[in-house]
């Protein structure tokens, strides 16, 4: 196996990992603060574990800091009334990608923050090479 093959089977195995850890946090037991507290930071892990694995040889902190805006969008997105996104927020994976229906919190861009400093230390011994 190469070391690039390699580094894609640890992201994946990293991903596979962390998912379920997200998952368990968020939904049982625990105060409300920390539940969302973990899944917001255990979030941003996942995604930029997921874009490390599909561009490998990029720096992770453009990907980190990425995942960071995009997610920080997707919060903002939390205000907005639009029909079609409230219809996708009713559902289950819905609610788990993109926020519940008036679910804005400003105190959850601090905790992507933290998510994607976690990220990035978790990630970037996976970059390959370019």
């Amino acid at each position: 196996m190469t070391e690039v093959a390699r580094k894609r089977v640890a992201l994946a195995l990293l991903i596979a990992a962390v998912v379920p850890v997200g998952l368990i946090a968020r939904f049982h037991g625990g105060p409300i603060w920390l539940r969302n507290s973990a899944g917001a930071v255990l979030y941003e892990v996942v995604w930029i574990a997921a874009a490390q694995l599909v561009w490998i040889s990029a720096r992770t902190h453009r990907l980190a800091l990425a995942v960071l805006a995009g997610t920080c969008a997707i919060e903002l997105l939390q205000l907005s009334e639009w029909p079609w996104l409230w219809a996708a927020r009713s559902t289950t994976p819905g609610r788990l990608l993109l926020g519940a229906n008036g679910g804005f919190d400003p105190a959850d861009f601090a905790l992507y923050g933290v998510g994607c400093a976690l990220g990035y230390a978790l990630c970037r011994p996976f970059r390959a090479s370019a």
